[in-house]
């Protein structure tokens, strides 16, 4: 559990930075930036004290949902084996379509708050002061971790329809899902940005599948830049998490609301992330390109032949 000391008052702010201020629950504290919305309307049926204290007590649950699913993708698969594959296009494209809508309207109520803060406070406040918890973006930070188990319906319809299953994928809606219920515990500062990027990303990626999956043939490079765009959102996660970590180590007298285990996790999983999706979008993309190449001359020569 997070514990800071009182946060400076409005006097004592540097040029460039925001109000800062401290929540107290029974299960802790954070430091957070006070941000009000122009149409607060979420505020009606937030219950802060509510969900923190439901995620600080039952967050573990999430490696149960994750066991669940892993097993259940790999038994789905072994039941398969034998069948023919489910059509499913309009079930796919109503899903891709919600997933898409609500990532978009999650995208531009979340980001409110994020973009004010990215042009109005400090960098340093912006990634160590979380945003409010009785606020807006705090119900959106909520749903944002309760999507993550919505996600995981992404890989039933694969293999119901008997598409390819990449390692990448299952990995990453498994370790994502782990991340973001850990970091729902102590609303981990740099989250705002995290959650920001995820928002944005899916909201297009989602709307690229239900375009897909309704029939649409999409231009390749579409697919490519939407892997671009997952790749550069895994890319930022490091840097931030490097700055998070350095502020913390080499300043330890800052504030900073995320813990080490916290930014431990985080390391991990984006690290790993930038790995996995550059090895992929490099087959996927350089390398599956030159093997299409080769082959479209091969067959050309042989016709002239």
């Amino acid at each position: 559990m997070l514990s800071f000391p009182e946060v400076n008052s409005s006097a004592d702010l540097e040029q460039g930075e925001m109000q800062a201020a401290k929540w107290t629950a029974p299960d802790g504290e954070i430091l957070y930036l006070r941000y009000a919305y122009t149409y607060p309307i979420e505020t009606a049926i937030w219950e802060p004290y509510l969900i923190h204290r439901l995620f600080t007590t039952y967050w573990w649950i999430c490696f149960i949902i994750t066991g669940v699913y892993i097993a259940t993708i790999y038994g789905l698969r072994q039941w398969m084996r034998d069948r023919k594959p489910f059509e499913l296009r309009w079930p796919l494209v109503a899903w891709n379509a919600f997933l898409a809508v609500f990532s978009t309207v999650a995208s531009i109520r979340f980001g409110e708050e994020a973009l004010y803060v990215l042009l109005h406070a400090s960098e340093r406040q912006g990634i160590c002061y979380s945003i409010d918890p009785a606020g807006p973006a705090a119900l959106w930070a909520f749903l944002f971790a309760i999507s993550k188990v919505a996600e995981l319906v992404d890989t039933i319809f694969i293999v119901l329809r008997k598409r390819p299953l990449i390692f990448l994928h299952w990995y990453h809606h498994a370790v994502v899902l782990v991340y973001s219920w850990h970091a729902a515990t102590e609303l981990t500062a740099a989250g705002r940005y995290f959650i920001f990027m995820n928002y944005c990303v899916h909201s297009i990626m989602y709307t690229y599948y239900a375009l897909v999956s309704y029939g649409f043939r999409v231009p390749r490079r579409i697919a490519a830049a939407v892997t671009i765009l997952q790749t550069a959102q895994m890319l930022i996660g490091v840097l931030l998490s490097c700055r998070v970590a350095y502020i913390k180590f080499a300043k330890p007298e800052l504030a900073c609301q995320q813990s080490v285990e916290n930014l431990a996790i985080c390391f991990f999983i984006y690290l790993t992330f930038a790995v996995l999706f550059t090895h992929y979008f490099y087959q996927s993309y350089i390398d599956g390109e030159k093997s299409r190449s080769r082959t479209a001359k091969e067959a050309a020569t042989k016709k002239i032949e």
